[in-house]
This record gives C-alpha cells, structure tokens and sequence, in this order.
C-alpha cells in the first residue's frame, strides 16, 4: 500500500449526474455505465495505474473501490476524496477488506512511513494499525510475496550487500536506472519505483 495524492475532482459528467439523479446507494456502474468509466479512467493515472492495496498493475478487472465503505458512510458514496480503485483478486485488496474499515488507508501518508518490504518480498509493518491492513487486505499472501521478490531479484544486484537491513542502501545507480529505464514506458516501472520507494 502507498500514499495516493488525490489532485483532481469528480469528473465533471459523473458530477452532474449525480446533482441530477440522486442515486439511492452506488449506481453508477448500473445506471451510468459511461460515467463509472469516465471515473474508473480518471482514477488510473492518478495511481500510476496500480491498485490502491497491493500495489500490483490494474489489469482489465478492476472495481472502484469506497475507502470508507458505503454501508457505514452512505454520505461519502460519491465523495471523489473516498474513491480509489482496486484489483479484483480473490482474496484480497477490495475484496478481502469488504465493508471492513482500515485504520491505515491509501489517502493517509503514513502509509509510506508505516509499511515496507524486506528483501523477502514481504510487506513489514512498522504500526499496529499498518499490520491490521496488511492482514485485512491479505498483502503478504504467497502469490504477492513472490512477485514482489521477483521484482527485488531482478535489480537485487545493484544492493550493497553490508546493507541486510532496510533501509536497503543502492551500490550501483547506475545499473539500477539503466534496469529501470528499460521500463519507463510500462505499468512495471511503477511497480519497481514502488518497491524501491518501500525498500529505501
């Protein structure tokens, strides 16, 4: 999980429809077709077009994802600032969490001081609320662990190897963003700055 800066607003059609209709409850995606992919759009590059838990890259099924759920906060049900989106995966993130609320979310910054990556792959917690998350949302499940490790062992190479602890210091920059910026132009760099941005 990392820190999701929310810089923009509700798109402006999906903003209009709402003033218009006044949905009972989350209809946009039923009612609105347009409009949930006006929004679901908006809200990628916004999260360099990672899920808003595990970090891994948004494939073709994703959900709109209300941080404070819809249930305990119908108020916030069309609030751009409660809106993220999230991977579909059995398990976890989005559906693993449910109408559960998160101590530690996404939109608070914390998120990046309170959670890291060991060399392992595996997400630490450096809080009671950051390993409530972790175990809400199932981040540390096998599946997870692996890829994020993968990701490591691919650039583990360019690590000082006296540096077994986090922070993990960076023996050769160079190497490192020459590896990086083979992926510049994919949804996988982020995934690298993410790791690295929790390794460091």
């Amino acid at each position: 999980m990392q820190f999701i800066n929310k810089k923009l607003s509700m798109p402006v059609q999906v903003e209009d429809w709402v003033k218009n209709e006044k949905p009972n409850g989350w209809t946009l995606g039923k009612d609105y077709k347009d409009g949930y992919e006006i929004l679901r759009e908006q809200l990628r590059p916004e999260q360099k077009n990672l899920c808003c838990y595990c970090c891994q890259a948004l494939e073709t099924q994703v959900t709109i994802e209300h941080v404070k759920s819809r249930n305990l906060y119908p108020a916030l049900t069309y609030d751009y600032n409660n809106l993220l989106l999230s991977c579909k995966t059995p398990k976890q993130c989005d559906n693993a969490k449910g109408n559960q609320e998160l101590d530690l979310n996404p939109l608070m910054i914390e998120c990046d001081i309170e959670i890291k990556i060991n060399l392992a792959g595996e997400l630490e917690s450096k809080s009671t609320r950051a390993e409530q998350a972790i175990t809400i949302l199932n981040l540390n499940n096998p599946t997870l662990c692996n890829k994020r490790k993968a990701k490591i062992d691919m650039i583990s190479f360019t690590f000082d190897p006296s540096s077994a602890n986090i922070p993990i210091k960076i023996m050769d920059r160079e190497n490192l963003d020459t590896i990086l910026q083979a992926f510049s132009d994919t949804v996988e760099y982020q995934e690298f700055q993410y790791i690295l941005r929790k390794l460091a």
